[in-house]
């Protein structure tokens, strides 16, 4: 075999990513906030840029929360209900955190002496959940407080508002709960202790038969006990600031009819700088400065020009996505089956354009605010016609919702009646994990008992 060296000339295509189509890339992939970030950063950066200050178009009015919050109407609280449950309400609305109320209720408590301070720090060591995670030695090394005041501390601490606070695991949390309610029956406390798992997989039988009690005994506690709170502490405010969703792009019905905009105002309107551009053409300027500036100008205008492209790249996706949508977005159907590759076809892009416009980016619709991606769903045949995943989810659910509690359909049996009713042929595998995403146990746990 002859080795060497030779000359050879060969032509080949390739796509090379340049650093401009990066930058649209990335530019196209950015929700609302993160562009105006982006501008700001490159603001900082190039000289060349800056941002029009001339008149802007009509921008989709902003809601008015401070009215919203005005108008909005609580429902009062009913003679039967317990008026603590009504200040906890109302400090979990006005945006309290759990450690702000508790330190409310235990100044307000009448405790004295050295018992207040120690409650007050267990408060404010309790999680976002409302449980206590760390042992009682702990805080007593950090504290050097004496065991037996750190244990009295904590039981006031359990007896404030809301039940089940200062719980150091699930059982306890519950436990308390059913004492506050005064419904710790020796069965209720049984079950809470060593039988959650069983409560959570509908074991009603299984656990008549191993307790000796009737399944009906069994079933009524589980209910009572699937109204507890497993994370009492989750209804009040958090510590961190709250993360608001600036939508991409609007949906608004004009004269019946769905009209779609891009939010204008994530990021202020750019344009090359007039004081540099001219720089740029005075032949006295320094070459070196005009060597930078020149640098600088391709890339504001590769800026500008991703920007634009990504609005009406947006704009076109988003159309498209009202069109095929618009029984759902108008309020008058479900969501009907859409693929990205159908999205692609339409609005004359590659797929993966279509996953960068909607992954992220929100849209404020008729219907409420909805990430992009979310109006995207499967659909199966049925009858000659498609009918999407949400609606054979809706049909799954109403034929639960009707069924003989004494008798529950299985996956299989649901299976069947889609195809048998409505011509939708899907497996007893997948009605299983549309139940699940429901939320919906299995028929063994859903079997009642008289």
């Amino acid at each position: 075999m002859k080795q060497g060296y030779e000359l050879t000339i060969e032509q080949s295509q390739k796509l090379t990513l340049t650093p401009s189509l990066l930058q649209a890339i990335n530019v196209l992939q950015l929700n609302a906030v993160q562009l105006e970030q982006y501008v700001q950063e490159q603001l900082l950066s190039n000289p060349m840029l800056e941002v029009d200050e001339s008149e802007r178009p009509e921008e989709p009015k902003a809601v008015d929360w401070a009215e919203y919050a005005r108008s909005v109407s609580y429902e009062p609280v009913q003679p039967d209900e317990d008026p603590e449950d009504e200040n906890r309400e109302i400090a979990a609305r006005s945006g309290m955190t759990l450690a702000e109320f508790l330190t409310s209720e235990l100044q307000f408590s009448g405790l004295r002496g050295e018992i207040l301070p120690m409650s007050l720090y267990l408060a404010g060591c309790l999680d976002e959940d409302g449980y206590l995670r760390i042992s009682l030695e702990e805080i007593a090394e950090q504290t050097g407080a004496d065991m037996k005041l750190i244990r009295e501390a904590l039981l006031h601490v359990q007896a404030m508002e809301p039940a089940g606070i200062g719980a150091r695991n699930l059982t306890e949390c519950l436990s308390l709960q059913l004492i506050r309610r005064g419904m710790d029956t020796p069965l209720a406390m049984l079950l809470v202790k060593d039988h959650l798992e069983d409560i959570a997989k509908g074991r009603t039988g299984a656990l008549a038969k191993t307790l000796g009690v009737k399944p009906v005994q069994i079933q009524d506690t589980c209910d009572l006990i699937r109204t507890l709170d497993p994370k009492p502490g989750r209804r009040f405010g958090r510590d961190a600031e709250a993360q608001y969703i600036v939508p991409d792009v609007y949906v608004e019905l004009r004269d019946g009819k769905l009209a779609v905009s891009v939010q204008e105002s994530a990021a202020p309107r750019l344009i090359i700088s007039p004081f540099y551009r001219r720089l740029l053409e005075d032949p006295q300027a320094d070459e070196p400065l005009k060597d930078f500036l020149e640098g600088r100008l391709n890339s504001a205008a590769w800026l500008i020009r991703s920007i634009q492209q990504r609005s009406q790249t947006i704009l076109n996706v988003t159309g498209v996505i009202a069109d095929l949508q618009e029984d759902f977005l108008k309020g008058t159907g479900s969501l009907a089956p859409m693929t990205l590759a159908q999205v692609a076809q339409i609005a004359g892009v590659h797929e993966s354009t279509v996953s960068r416009c909607t992954s992220g980016k929100f849209a404020q619709t008729p219907r409420g605010v909805f990430e992009l991606k979310d109006l995207f769903c499967g659909g199966y045949n049925a009858g000659g016609g498609e009918v999407s995943t949400e609606s054979v989810k809706k049909l799954i659910r109403r034929y639960i919702e009707a069924e003989d509690g004494s008798d529950p359909m299985s996956d299989q049996l649901l299976s069947e009646k889609l195809k048998q009713e409505n011509g939708v042929s899907i497996s007893r595998r997948t009605v299983a994990k549309y139940r699940e995403s429901l939320g919906i146990p299995p028929s063994s746990a859903r079997k009642r008992f008289e």
